[in-house]
């Protein structure tokens, strides 16, 4: 019964937060140019900020586990290319093949899973999490253009690919809160006090707190169910590849190297989370099915709720997180 209600306390303010979006999508206070511009301020301000406050709050006796950056390093590496295979066989469509594969193998890793993770183990050391980062964001990035181009009739322009994981905001942010950590710059707290006496701490730590409500509200927003049953087919593929098949492999994985608690959750989120919103406009771009990759985000969007719920339950129940 105590699973049982961890998983619900955990998922419910998810849910709540997205719901709120798509309520307010609904009646016409969120459109698609409103979401876009809110998913840019998210993106380039306050995860950025969020990042490198949880890097740099980085208790000095931490131990980084290896074995979990090398896990989701080679798993989505692996999980890419297994499905390069098993998707044309199943899928005749190129322009859909693609879209996919990007699909299942893509997970919206920043805006949905480190404010998970952070619900998952509140006051708890969680910056692995946000290291993650430089691991999943440049896999995501690369093996999506590679499946895209394959398959789409996109061309891989690797130099721009480099480029663009080089300046993305994410990467740059945690880059920056390890070399401050490094150097022992984290603000020091006055003797009697819990928190910095620090206005430069206090106005850091209140962007950073703004990141993880917003970002749950703006993917709410972010779902348009007008036309989520026109592949019936291929969602049921993305659907149960992206949110349950590839998160029991891995975890099971993880579970077998003995990875726990922190670092399982940051396994089950690179797998598990539903599929990035930014795989709508780059399927576009690289002549890959647009209408299916929208569709594809908003229904894992939906149904990611569900298997996080149970998830998470499983993982409490068996005392792993």
């Amino acid at each position: 019964m105590n699973e049982l209600l961890f998983a619900g306390k955990t998922v419910l303010p998810l849910l709540l937060l997205m719901s709120v979006g798509f309520f307010c999508r609904r009646i016409g206070l969120l459109n698609d140019g409103l979401v876009k511009g809110i998913n840019q301020l998210i993106f380039k301000v306050f995860l950025p900020v969020n990042l490198f406050m949880s890097v740099l709050k980085t208790p000095y006796d931490t131990k980084l586990e290896g074995k979990d950056f090398l896990l989701v390093f080679f798993g989505l590496i692996a999980l890419f290319l297994i499905l390069m295979v098993i998707v044309p066989l199943m899928e005749k469509d190129k322009k859909k093949v693609g879209v996919l594969i990007q699909g299942m193998g893509r997970a919206n890793y920043a805006f949905f899973g480190i404010p998970l993770v952070a619900m998952l183990f509140p006051g708890q050391d969680t910056s692995l999490a946000a290291l993650l980062v430089t691991v999943t964001v440049p896999v995501y990035n690369v093996m999506s253009v590679i499946a895209l181009s394959a398959f789409g009739g996109g061309k891989v322009d690797i130099k721009k690919i480099l480029l663009n994981i080089l300046k993305n905001p994410l990467i740059i942010s945690v880059v920056l809160g390890f070399a401050a950590w490094m150097l022992h710059l984290q603000f020091t707290i006055p003797e009697g006090q819990t928190t910095p006496d620090s206005p430069l701490y206090t106005f850091l730590n209140d962007m950073a707190k703004v990141s993880t409500p917003l970002a749950l509200f703006t993917l709410g927003g972010a779902i348009d169910l007008k036309s989520a049953f026109s592949h019936k087919k291929q969602l049921l593929m993305g659907v149960m590849g992206k949110l349950i098949v590839a998160p029991l492999v891995f975890l099971s994985l993880a579970v077998l190297m003995g990875i726990r608690g922190v670092g399982l959750a940051c396994v089950f989120i690179s797998f598990g989370a539903p599929t990035a919103v930014s795989s709508y406009p780059m399927a576009q771009q690289m002549g890959g099915d647009g209408e299916l990759a929208a569709e594809i985000v908003a229904m894992t969007s939906v149904f990611s709720i569900v298997t996080t719920f149970l998830f998470i339950f499983l993982l409490k129940t068996m005392a792993f997180i």
